[in-house]
């Protein structure tokens, strides 16, 4: 019996292509955070510092390596696309149970098409990629400037436009999965050439005002030929450059853990996925429905996963440069009237922290809950907005509540994420992660038996993260105010002695 034959067959492979497509694709450019991440560190611990320099040359240093990683992903997916994507699909992930013309049922293998289809979608998103990459390390060096408006901008562009090319190029043009690929990929031209444009104009900004302080310190210094080659250099960095040695090793020491993480979470979410292709096309086009609608969310997440690593660094620096200064002052005098000052900043800057995170925390609990439940109801209200294939509506309500407690726990355990990563506990974050995913991997492998177990697996793994970081900042946070209070205790006993 051919497809043909079958109704709505046609809409299923579309789908069922879309899951390991766009799989591929979003987690190729989801490994590429780590660049945007160790961006946010360096910069926000620049400006904590007033090092314009530092931010100049940090910038133009991740646009290069992001150009450079962007690149090099495309012509991964170029020439390496069809294996990965078979890898992904897996042996009977696109078999699919018809019945034929004389009642008799049998399983067809779909395999071809929907590869093929899923290797069209990959190529031209893939193609690009580069910009796509220096896009994302754009906006965090906007947002750790504190401009949201380019951001948001940005993301109202290429919902416009990603709505008007869907609906011209698969519902006019019925191009199927590569008309929603290039809508995309238009979408994203325009995004991120937004994003790159506002952060080369940032980056002459500062260059302007480095060049105005060298030229101040001209003024009163004897010897000007040093600070004259210094400003000249800083003047003269391009945009996008690539590190030398030194400034690489020090990127990677920063980004090579957070790399480690984000292949941790690529791998789980592609286990999930390689374990439904072995409950048939119609669990895997429901996944990647599911999963369209869990990604969805968890930007809200991730973004105050961002907030903290933008925040919190300014804040950690300026404690660690009091804790300095009254470590000097300890050694340097035993004098009553210069110890409270500089322990009064500590407690100061220590108690902004910590509230900054609480209110953090908060507001991630609310937004787990809105997001939950709103997800909740696309996916057992509008299921029929993403297909009319009637197994698939249904399952897709069977299993809602379980992504809908998944998205519950996912903007407190990235928040908590967020301000691990802020305070550089790098070797804790890298050991949670493969005791998370360890566990996330045995669940898949011998306790998942059904399509519903592939998202209990994954609530696990949300609920192992989330007491592993919530124990670690709660113990680091307790560390923090036993310490203030025995400072607070020690001086208040050598005031009355």
């Amino acid at each position: 019996t051919g497809p043909t034959s079958v109704p709505n067959l046609s809409s299923v492979i579309q789908l069922a292509a879309l899951g390991p497509a766009t799989m591929l694709c979003d987690s190729s450019i989801y490994l590429t955070l780590f660049i945007a991440m160790a961006t946010t560190n360096k910069l926000a611990r620049a400006f904590a510092r007033e090092d314009v320099d530092d931010q100049i040359t940090t910038l133009s240093h991740v646009m290069g390596v992001s150009l450079s990683v962007g690149t090099l992903i495309t012509v991964l997916i170029f020439f390496r696309g069809h294996g990965l994507l078979s890898s992904i699909v897996g042996p009977t992930g696109a078999t699919v149970l018809v019945e034929s013309a004389k009642g008799a049922k049998e399983v067809v293998d779909l395999t071809p098409e929907v590869l093929r289809a899923a290797l069209g979608y990959s190529r031209i998103r893939s193609a690009v990629f580069p910009l796509a990459v220096m896009g994302l390390t754009a906006q965090s060096a906007l947002l750790c400037v504190q401009d949201t408006k380019t951001p948001a901008l940005a993301v109202m562009v290429a919902s416009v436009v990603n709505i008007f090319g869907d609906y011209l190029f698969v519902a006019k043009m019925k191009w199927g999965v590569r008309g929603a690929a290039l809508a995309t990929s238009l979408a994203s031209v325009l995004s991120n050439g937004i994003l790159i444009r506002k952060s080369w104009k940032i980056m002459n900004g500062w260059k302007s005002d480095s060049q105005d302080t060298k030229n101040f310190a001209l003024e009163e210094e004897t010897d000007q030929s040093a600070l004259k080659d210094q400003a000249l250099g800083r003047k003269t960095t391009r945009f996008v450059s690539f590190p030398d040695r030194r400034s690489l090793v020090s990127l990677l020491k920063l980004a090579g853990p957070m790399f480690f993480v984000l292949i941790g979470k690529t791998m789980g979410y592609s286990a999930m996925t390689i374990r439904t292709g072995y409950f048939g096309m119609v669990s895997l086009a429901c996944h990647n429905v599911l999963m369209r609608i869990f990604f969805f969310y968890c930007t809200f997440g991730d973004g105050l996963s961002h907030a903290a690593q933008t925040f919190l660094p300014g804040l950690l620096y300026r404690k660690s440069l009091q804790q300095d200064k009254v470590t000097k002052v300890e050694y340097a005098s035993k004098t009553a009237t210069s110890q409270p000052s500089g322990e009064s900043s500590i407690t100061g800057d220590d108690k902004n922290a910590r509230t900054f995170l609480k209110r953090l925390l908060l507001l991630s609990f609310v937004v787990g809950c809105v997001n939950s439940n709103t997800a909740r109801f696309i996916a057992n209200h509008a299921g029929r907005a993403f297909t009319n294939d009637a197994s698939l509506v249904s399952l897709m309500s069977h299993v809602s509540p379980l992504m809908g407690l998944a998205l519950l726990i996912h903007p407190v355990t990235m928040t908590l994420e967020g301000s691990i990563i802020a305070g550089r506990d790098l070797q804790f974050l890298v050991g949670t992660y493969v005791a998370s995913i360890a566990v996330l991997m045995v669940k898949l492998k011998f306790f998942c038996f059904d399509f519903a177990a592939v998202w209990k697996a994954l609530v696990l793994f949300q609920l192992v993260r989330i007491f592993q970081f919530g124990g670690r900042v709660w113990r680091r946070t307790a560390s923090s105010k036993m310490q203030l209070r025995k400072t607070a205790g020690a001086e208040s006993s050598g005031n009355s002695g």
